[in-house]
């Protein structure tokens, strides 16, 4: 009976043993790398026997940290010109009369034909790298087929805003959507 209490004791203690060992060997390791979209580059990296670096992700381009001249940057100057003196509720005005609102809504959970407007201008800064907000705006008024968002059709607005609305009605029409920013 005392020999079998031993090997039952033995046993349990083997176990134990093994218990901690699996535990131990499931601990994370802090060296090592996380999950990340920059993984393949990092363990390449560290192969080739280079430093590796985590770039900081960039902070979002935000209107009330741009120059105006950042802001208006590469539009056609008659329509910069008109946005110097340009009236936000003229573009108001503009977006109901040209039916722009029966696409496009201020309230960022209600989902139409077209992307909201709800914080347009902040995103105006940041949808196009190489275009000023006015300008992505403009272009997104007269070309709207040259930049299309993820989950919207192309083909459904106007393409012929450039033809008929006048350059003071253009620039109403983007200062009211760079109005809509800070949301």
């Amino acid at each position: 009976m005392k020999a079998i209490a031993q090997t039952l004791r033995a046993l349990m203690m083997t176990s134990v043993f093994v218990l901690m060992l699996v535990v131990v060997g499931c601990a994370p390791n802090p060296e090592s790398e996380i999950i990340s979209p920059e993984l393949g580059a990092q363990l390449a990296a560290r192969e080739a026997s280079a430093v590796v670096e985590a770039v900081p992700t960039p902070e979002p381009l935000r209107l009330a940290n741009m120059t105006q001249e950042e802001i208006a940057a590469g539009l056609p100057a008659e329509i910069a010109v008109a946005l110097e003196g340009a009236n936000p509720a003229n573009g108001e005005t503009a977006a109901m009369t040209n039916a722009c609102i029966g696409c496009h809504s201020l309230d960022p959970a209600q989902q139409m034909t077209g992307p909201t407007w709800h914080n347009m201008g902040d995103t105006a800064a940041n949808r196009v790298p190489s275009e000023s907000p006015a300008h992505y705006l403009y272009n997104s008024i007269v070309n709207p087929n040259a930049f299309i968002n993820e989950g919207y059709p192309s083909g459904v607005m106007p393409q012929n805003y450039g033809d008929t609305l006048d350059d003071q009605t253009l620039a109403d029409l983007i200062s009211y959507l760079l109005a809509q920013h800070e949301q």
